[in-house]
């Protein structure tokens, strides 16, 4: 074992991001993916990432078996898949940068008008919202859209899960059943990119698996006061924190990327 304070920078961070994941079911990579891949360099940020959920993924999974919408979560798999084959294979053709910015941009719009709907025009223009507004083809198409693309970005740079969110918010409306579902979709996306990723060489870096081994403990302490934090809240509470984490995660991704990109 090596040790480098980067790694307790790193660790740290796991603290916000695992908080995070034990309360929606997502956000953990993307929220640590600046000071993660920053500081230890993407060729071991990326796999440093998969790697670090898994534990708390099969966790969660076991635990919550039972409590999985099984129907959405194979749409979910479903659609992803062929994007994560593909994302996978243009890992080193596509330009991380560029992806990031779209990606980011994407996000960041989608949580703002998910913002004015939530927090808005409830909070602050005292304006009731329409529950019964019809679900058209049009929105369809875009979700299922994210989900393929949300494959395809979690493929070739893990960070695809707030475009999988887009679908999975809608169609999963209890908040334990989605943090469930999004936490099985991780389970099975993770496990593949940990293999692939783990194929290609990572393994053998003693950097990886120290990272991993100071980074563990911290991201437990936020996984856990996260799955704790859940049971305080109720579904508007819950709507509100998941669009407020989408806009920190896709306007750090779009500013961050913009700024490395001039």
């Amino acid at each position: 074992m090596i040790f480098h304070f980067n790694y307790v920078l790193v660790g740290l961070m796991q603290i916000v991001g695992f908080f995070v994941q034990g309360c929606t079911g997502f956000g953990c990579t993307v929220i640590a993916a600046a000071v993660t891949n920053g500081l230890l360099g993407t060729n071991i940020g990326v796999p440093y990432g998969t790697l670090i959920t898994l534990p708390f993924l099969y966790y969660l999974g076991i635990r919550s078996f039972h409590n999985v919408s099984w129907k959405d979560l194979g749409k979910i798999i479903g659609l992803c898949v062929p994007g994560i084959l593909v994302g996978n294979f243009l890992f080193h053709a596509l330009d991380p940068n560029m992806a990031k910015i779209f990606i980011g941009a994407m996000v960041t719009l989608i949580a703002l008008m998910n913002i004015y709907k939530h927090i808005v025009k409830p909070v602050i223009l005292k304006k009731p919202d329409d529950e019964n507004v019809p679900d058209t083809t049009g929105k369809k198409i875009f979700r299922y859209g994210c989900l393929i693309l949300g494959g395809v970005v979690h493929g070739a740079f893990t960070i695809g899960g707030p475009l999988i969110t887009v679908y999975t918010i809608e169609a999963v409306k209890d908040k334990e059943k989605f943090r469930n579902t999004m936490n099985m979709v991780w389970v099975i996306l993770n496990t593949w990119n940990a293999f692939t990723q783990l194929r290609g060489g990572t393994a053998s870096s003693p950097v990886l698996w120290s990272s991993l081994l100071i980074g563990l403990p911290m991201a437990a302490i936020g996984f856990f006061l996260g799955m704790a934090f859940l049971k305080k809240i109720n579904r508007e509470q819950f709507l509100r924190i998941v669009y407020v984490v989408l806009l920190f995660v896709g306007g750090n991704m779009l500013v961050t990327s913009l700024m490395a990109a001039i």
